[in-house]
């Protein structure tokens, strides 16, 4: 079997990756020691090192500062796009794939951070379904504030599993949050799409103030599961539209 080769540089990325992600050496804003002691404590060249981090750069999770070194990207800068995704053209099959991702995943994220999560992080999930509730009232929901307060209900939810792996990919859960949002308003489906948020997340929230970790992970079940829908059923009016026209 033939072996892949790995480059050093891609090795040494791997290891600051953990350090920032995994070990917490590392916090968002903080700067990164400077080559001589971070090649030094990696044991690796600095050449090698520079290459690592313009890597990390290139994906946001880090951010080089010419004259005064390199600093960890704030948090919701960090590794937007991990899985290299944005130069996918067909974002409404991109929305649809993340839907069906999150449908896989989501629903046990909530049982997780049911079981492990401390009270004052299930809080932070209610005050945001109860922030989303007030917007209700508005006869307008400024789009980039209902986008905020999504990403922060469901990353408050990865955050509060304690899984180490579900909070690496917790940057680009909240593309996918974005990115769902804004392609809704572009066919049309921005409407469903507000009010499919602010009744599932309330649900949940219902759920976890109960601590029913079943009730929970059902209620994110039929959110992610009519965020599907009302994709698809767009789409088929889309198709319907333009066999006619043809």
């Amino acid at each position: 079997m033939k072996t892949e080769f790995i480059p050093a540089s891609q090795i040494v990325a791997n290891e600051l990756s953990d350090m920032i992600f995994l070990q917490k050496i590392y916090q968002p804003n903080e700067k990164l020691p400077n080559e001589h002691e971070l090649s030094a404590q990696l044991g690796v060249s600095r050449a090698t090192l520079r290459e690592a981090i313009k890597l990390l750069a290139a994906k946001g999770i880090l951010n080089i500062k010419r004259g005064s070194g390199t600093f960890v990207s704030a948090l919701e800068e960090q590794a937007t796009d991990v899985f290299g995704l944005s130069y996918l053209k067909d974002k409404v099959k991109l929305v649809n794939n993340w839907f069906e991702f999150r449908l896989i995943l989501e629903p046990s994220c909530i049982r997780l951070a049911i079981q492990n999560g401390t009270p004052e992080e299930l809080q932070i999930i209610i005050d945001s379904a109860n922030r989303m509730t007030a917007l209700r009232e508005r006869k307008e929901i400024p789009q980039e504030e209902l986008i905020k307060e999504d990403q922060i209900f469901h990353i408050a939810i990865a955050t509060a599993t304690h899984n180490d792996i579900i909070q690496l990919i917790m940057p680009s859960l909240a593309t996918a949050v974005r990115d769902s949002i804004i392609t809704a308003t572009q066919i049309g489906t921005d409407v469903k799409s507000i009010d499919n948020a602010l009744t599932y997340h309330a649900k949940i929230a219902e759920f976890i103030e109960m601590q029913d970790a079943d009730g929970a992970a059902m209620a994110m079940r039929y959110h992610l599961s009519k965020g599907i829908r009302d994709l698809n059923d767009s789409q088929n009016k889309e198709s319907a539209q333009n066999t006619r026209l043809n």
